[in-house]
Order: C-alpha cells, then sequence, then structure tokens
C-alpha cells in the first residue's frame, strides 16, 4: 500500500482519536497531536515510503518535537547578521531542554538589537516551550512584539497556530496555518512541512465535521 496513504490515514485516525476520545486530557492532547503532525511533517520531508519496513527505533517524545519547532523557526528566520550569533548558542540550549537558559540567552541578545524579529519570534518559542506549548502572556508579547517589527513575518502566526492545537483550538489552528502559509516565499524551504500539518488539521476537522 502506498506509503503516504497510509501515512495520511494513520494520521487522521489518530487525531479524530484524539480530539473525541482524550481531549478533556490536556497533557496527552499537547504531546500526542503535537507527535502526530510533527511527525507526519518530518516524515513529509524525510520519509522514503519506498523502503521496505524496518523496526522503530525508540524517540523521547517531547525532545524530538522541541527540536523540530526551532528547527522550523530557524527556517523562517529572515537576519542572518546580528541574530544568527545568539540563536546558534539559544538553539543547542533548546535542543537540550533548558529554555529558560535559552530564553535568557536570547534576551541578551535582544538588548543589544531590540528590533531584530527573529530573535523576538525565537524568544516567544522559549517561552512557549517552557510552558508547555502554552501561549503565556510574555510569549505572546514576543510574538507581537516581531510581527510589530516584521508584519509579514510567519513565525508568530505559525507558532500561535500551534498554541491554539495544543488547546484544542484546532479551528483557530487551521486559520493561522493558512496565513503562515500564505506569507511563504516561493522559496521559503519550511513551507512542505507546514502544508503538510495543514492538511492532515483540515482532514481532522472534515472527519470531526460528518461524526456531528
Amino acid at each position: 500500500m502506498n506509503g503516504w496513504f497510509v501515512l495520511g490515514l494513520l494520521s487522521v485516525l489518530s487525531l479524530f482519536a484524539l480530539v473525541f476520545f482524550v481531549r478533556s486530557s490536556k497533557g496527552l492532547w499537547q504531546v500526542a497531536a503535537a507527535a502526530v503532525l510533527l511527525g507526519m511533517a518530518g516524515y513529509a520531508l524525510q520519509g522514503r515510503p519506498s523502503l521496505p519496513p524496518a523496526p522503530a527505533q525508540p524517540l523521547e517524545a517531547s525532545a524530538v518535537g522541541a527540536t523540530q519547532l526551532v528547527e522550523i523557526r530557524a527556517d523562517m528566520d529572515e537576519s542572518f547578521g546580528s541574530a544568527k550569533r545568539w540563536l546558534v548558542t539559544a538553539d543547542s540550549f533548546a535542543k537540550q531542554g533548558d529554555y529558560p537558559l535559552s530564553a535568557s540567552y536570547i534576551q541578551s541578545g535582544l538588548r543589544k538589537d531590540p528590533q531584530n524579529a527573529d530573535l523576538w519570534s525565537a524568544l516567544g518559542l522559549q517561552l512557549m516551550l517552557a510552558s508547555e506549548g502554552q501561549m503565556s502572556p510574555a510569549a505572546q508579547l514576543a510574538f507581537d512584539k516581531a510581527r510589530a517589527i516584521r508584519p509579514k513575518y510567519p513565525a508568530p502566526y505559525y507558532f500561535a497556530g500551534l498554541a491554539r492545537l495544543f488547546a484544542g483550538d484546532l479551528d483557530g489552528a487551521i486559520l493561522l496555518w493558512e496565513k503562515t502559509v500564505s506569507l511563504a516565499t516561493p522559496t521559503a524551504k519550511w513551507k512542505t512541512r507546514i502544508e503538510s500539518q495543514l492538511q492532515a488539521a483540515k482532514a481532522l476537522q472534515a472527519q470531526a465535521a460528518q461524526a456531528k
């Protein structure tokens, strides 16, 4: 059977089950929904459906998910000067799970370059990760600042959508991810990943509508 078909089917069924059976369990919904959508995105970029099956390797889900989010944000960055010197180190802290230290390091960069949208967006993500995926007031403020500096910056919309998904607001997540995709440049390397997540979310939305 075609690997892409199986991927799509399993993703939709998994997310559909989450909405109707475990949505009341906040922590389980957050971890599982992120794993399904982020895993689908990773498969879209790196998967090889034609290869024979192989035993799954155990992974630490939260660390893998955080690393993928950091990579998505890095793909969306547009300033490669002063921001990069701070973000390379901050991202390494984040990939080790030390989100407060990462946020603190980014704040040091912002004191030197307060009008850098990439640094504000990175700070928002680290504050989100430190709050277990919730859009805290501090994270919202950081994303708002990034968007004010660069109105067509996709990262704040994407992560706001992810926070909506974690909160169980699938419709809100879809609207924000549609906005994210609309801001992609023709050469944006992150676009395929976000489109995969958006398609999976819309499939779940359609399944939920049919079940009503």
